[in-house]
């Protein structure tokens, strides 16, 4: 191969991964267990865009097992950039210091309230599937975008179906709404 062949292939080789590395999906993501504001009854998992910070927010609740041994946490996450849809899959994770001795693990079933974090290069995507894996059960959560932005931006009808959604949907709006009556 001739010297100017490789700095075409060379070349070639650096544009294409600048596309890749320029491209949008997921760069990160993180679970982390929290304490709602005020303690509310059990309520569908909440999705928030944040075009600012290109970050995409799921809060919610889920049992996750032995209290002393396991957390909840991202299992996995996919984004289709055909669809420009992103899945993320939560579940129940070990965090056992010592997996040779499970006996040191309390035998209860915990539950807590949690916000996963997942960080995007890019647009955010349309359509969020969250799926909180419970051993074979499986709680799943679709949250098209458009669709949430025109719920949260419009007035509804007091005791309403769409006002009960936007309730637990757009917490912020809601809780902005109620302090100004």
């Amino acid at each position: 191969m001739n010297r100017r062949s490789f700095i075409g292939v060379l070349a070639g080789s650096l544009t294409a991964t600048a596309g890749c590395l320029g491209g949008s999906g997921v760069t990160g993501s993180s679970a982390e267990h929290i304490e709602p504001r005020r303690n509310r009854e059990q309520r569908p998992t909440i999705v928030a865009f944040d075009e600012a910070e290109s970050a995409i927010y799921i809060t919610g609740h889920m049992a996750y097992g032995s209290s002393s041994c396991n957390k909840v946490g991202i299992a996995s996450t996919a984004y289709d950039a055909e669809t420009n849809s992103l899945r993320v899959v939560m579940e129940s994770q070990s965090e056992n210091s010592i997996p040779f001795l499970p006996f040191a693990c309390t035998a209860d079933m915990a539950a807590t309230w949690y916000r996963a974090t997942v960080q995007f290069a890019g647009e955010l995507p349309q359509k969020v599937t969250v799926v909180e894996q419970r051993g074979s059960n499986e709680d799943v959560r679709v949250v098209n975008r458009r669709e949430q932005h025109q719920l949260c931006t419009t007035d509804h009808p007091p005791d309403s179906t769409e006002a009960k959604e936007a309730h637990w949907t757009c917490p912020e709006q809601y809780v902005a709404n109620s302090t100004n009556q």
